[in-house]
């Protein structure tokens, strides 16, 4: 071959290990970062799951304020206004202060589990710095690899 031939060659080389190596680095990183979110997923399926044991009271009642958010969310017919009248209206205000109860109840629960949106966010911003430096090193490891061939 000849000294161009050659150099190519070594060139594309070069290129091939380097992507190979950073290949193999980003598949690290991706590999890590799933296991970190699954661990987190699961983490947080484990905390629910205490929470419904310890507190099935709540849950129950948390599944009644649904009903009364959805039931005060409905439309309501005209049937059942010419029915109900004033009885329904003070039925709909409870209903409402109900929902507005059951809303701040479920808040707090899901806070005192550590799943409020805080947390997470602070864990998915964690989650992409590591992937990012994982993406860093690769990059440089490639690049490192091709200024030494």
């Amino acid at each position: 071959m000849s000294k161009i031939g050659d150099s190519i060659k070594t060139a594309a080389d070069s290129a091939k290990d380097s992507l190979a190596s950073a290949k193999a680095k980003t598949t690290q990183s991706s590999a890590a970062a799933r296991v970190k979110a699954s661990d987190m997923y699961e983490k947080g399926k484990g905390k629910t799951s205490d929470g419904i044991d310890k507190n099935p009271l709540a849950i129950v009642l948390g599944g009644i304020a649904i009903g009364a958010i959805v039931g005060a969310l409905l439309p309501r017919t005209e049937r059942e206004t010419k029915v109900l009248g004033k009885a329904g209206k003070k039925l709909n205000k409870k209903a409402r202060k109900m929902a507005e109860a059951a809303k701040a109840a479920g808040k707090d629960q899901v806070e005192s589990l550590g799943l409020n949106g805080d947390a997470l966010r602070l864990q998915f911003r964690e989650l992409v710095s590591k992937a990012a430096v994982a993406v860093k090193a690769a990059s440089q490891a490639a690049t490192d690899a091709a200024k030494e061939k």
